[in-house]
């Protein structure tokens, strides 16, 4: 028998699942409690929310939220011991889900401000205006407006029409309360976690992996806890939706699988990475001959389905016009990989003498980023047989995210969710991405690297990237033999 002197920390770790459950909850309620004056609360300032607790807005609310922010990320460690030594069953992670998530879903909203656009999106269309074309400016002044990130209050509505559609439903259970707004959204959001609990452990189990390590990651992690409860973001819908097409179109119902992606892909559009690589493994299992029908029945299904929802809608097509698709990289943040390389690059070239504007650099640099992800996810997409397309799939998400021009931390959940049911889900990478990824925010929504930090971040990405490529991780990613780096 093992003693306590002999067992590795990992299995020392595995032995206390209560206290870690416990950890995680008190984590959660602290940072819901320093939250209330710090976090992404209504505006304008001193607008409370449903509760208030008088901690101010200084050093003592910021101690207090990031040593919460510590216990909850202590709390899902150890509570990852438990699923990687096997011992997180999915009834015990609807029970953590729970515990862990009820803080957030009555606690203020933390890291973003989005909730109160999606709100005034459903407020327009209930309304009768078309949150297509008439931005939240519309509704004139009042505390949804000033509750919106100033950027985006002139902006139309980037998302696909069934987001809009169940947006007009919020606003209209919630009606004109902010708080009533933002507790009926989560809500709302909370099928596609609950799709997501449902779709991973048969989609992890169908790949041969852990599905407590599955929901441990994609659903249980901070980052997810973060990004899809408490912000509240319709990530969560899409994820949920797409997870669901993944399990049931590898399952050997390829066509349900695609019309759910598809449908997926009218929240948010990069959930067309499902079908195109469910088809795409399809197409290794038939013929020749086979493969221009499969392919055909793909898009036909795909244009059925967002041809459905969008006449369904009555909102029009204006979503996918250039104009609308550019929406989400107008905003140019030093968060973004390309963003602080070119920042950098322009600092580099300025102190040199070279007078070419910050825009170009940086716009040079993106354009250099999307050829490289477009390459990249294209050579993943002819190089699927004898892969796991799934993993694949991750593995796309995570490219076209990081190669973005704009990067926001959820984003990074799109490739945490796929790649969490597939081999790649005991990536020490995948962890820390899971664990930390939403601390690129402040508890208000603002990103933490601003000012000169880029002359930091954009060599350190360099490095990074040229010791990356010189290893030949590229390669070793793809094949599946990088899943313990």
């Amino acid at each position: 028998m093992e003693t306590t002197a002999t067992a590795t920390p990992l299995e020392r770790m595995t032995r206390y699942r209560s206290l870690w459950i416990a950890v995680g909850a008190f984590g959660a309620v602290g940072m819901v409690l320093f939250g209330s004056t710090i976090g992404s609360t209504p505006r304008p300032i001193g607008h409370d929310w449903w509760y208030t607790v008088p901690v101010g807005t200084g050093f003592r609310a910021h101690l207090g939220f990031y040593a919460s922010v510590a216990l909850l990320l202590t709390g899902w460690v150890g509570l990852g011991a438990q699923a990687l030594a096997g011992r997180l069953t999915v009834p015990l992670a609807w029970l953590v889900l729970a515990v862990w998530g009820l803080p957030f879903l009555l606690g203020p909203p933390l890291f973003s401000r989005d909730l109160y656009s999606y709100i005034a999106q459903g407020q327009l269309a209930r309304q009768g205006f078309n949150p297509y074309v008439v931005p939240p400016s519309a509704l004139g002044h009042g505390d949804l407006l000033s509750s919106i990130a100033s950027v985006w209050r002139g902006t139309a509505s980037p998302y696909g029409p069934l987001f809009v559609s169940v947006s007009h439903l919020g606003a209209s259970v919630a009606g004109t309360s902010l708080v009533s707004g933002i507790l009926a959204f989560r809500t709302i959001e909370l099928v596609g976690v609950g799709l997501m609990m449902l779709a991973l452990p048969a989609l992890a189990r169908r790949l041969g992996n852990d599905p407590g390590v599955a929901l441990w990651l994609a659903v249980l992690s901070p980052l997810a806890l973060f990004s899809f409860v408490s912000s509240g973001h319709n990530d969560a819908l899409m994820m949920g939706l797409m997870l669901a097409g993944l399990a049931i179109g590898t399952a050997g119902r390829l066509r349900w699988g695609i019309a759910l992606c598809a449908l997926a892909a009218t929240i948010k559009l990069p959930a067309a990475a499902g079908i195109v690589f469910l088809v795409a493994d399809e197409c290794t299992r038939v013929s020749a001959a086979a493969r221009w029908r499969v392919v055909a029945e793909g898009a036909a299904i795909t244009v059925l389905v967002v041809a459905g929802v969008t006449i369904g809608a009555d909102l029009g097509w204006t979503w996918l016009s250039p104009t609308a698709l550019h929406v989400p990289t107008e905003l140019r943040v030093l968060i973004t990989p390309l963003v602080s390389i070119g920042t950098f690059s322009h600092g580099i070239l300025h102190a040199a003498g070279i007078p070419i504007a910050l825009g170009i650099t940086v716009s040079v640099v993106q354009g250099l980023g999307a050829l490289a992800a477009v390459s990249g996810i294209l050579w993943m997409i002819l190089h699927v047989k004898g892969q796991d397309a799934v993993r694949l799939c991750g593995l796309a998400l995570v490219l076209f995210v990081v190669l973005s021009p704009t990067l926001w931390p959820w984003y990074l959940m799109w490739g945490v969710a796929v790649l969490s049911a597939t081999s790649a889900q005991r990536s020490k990478a995948l962890a820390v991405v899971a664990g930390l990824g939403m601390l690129l925010v402040g508890a208000g929504g603002t990103p933490m690297l601003n000012g000169g930090t880029y002359w930091v971040v954009g060599p350190v990405l360099l490095v990074a990237l040229v010791w990356f490529v010189a290893k030949g991780y590229p390669r070793r990613v793809f094949d599946g033999s990088a899943h313990a780096s």
